[in-house]
């Protein structure tokens, strides 16, 4: 028996994608250059965790942020999750502890995520 069938769902894992932007942080850096985050956001930075939980509120993937870059818009950080458990009505991403994302099972699929903290 495979995980996803242990945990009611069916087929292959799969994986999703996308961005996090802090906004107003980074200013001052050349377009591109790495960035991380700053005072209230420090806990924001390359390697910082991203949880996917089920609709149960089981944690069924984990992955971590990646390099920070500056961009019009503040600092962003890009990240993938792989491996995540198919079947739930609804899954929630979460950055660090800054709340989470609800999402179905067909948008983790598309990908593009977008969170955005501060103004």
């Amino acid at each position: 028996m495979s995980l996803a069938d242990a945990a009611g769902g069916s087929g292959a894992s799969f994986s999703t994608d996308g961005t996090l932007t802090v906004a107003g942080i980074g200013t001052g850096l050349d377009s591109g250059e790495t960035c991380s985050g700053t005072g209230g956001y420090s806990d924001i930075d390359f390697g910082t965790q991203v949880t996917v939980t089920d609709a149960a509120g089981t944690l069924v993937a984990t992955g971590s942020l990646g390099l920070g870059r500056e961009t019009e818009q503040g600092c962003e950080f890009p990240f993938t999750v792989d491996d995540i458990t198919p079947g739930s009505k609804l899954y929630t991403v979460e950055i660090s502890h800054r709340g989470g994302l609800t999402k179905t099972e067909d948008e983790l699929r598309a990908g593009r995520l977008g969170f955005t903290l501060g103004d």
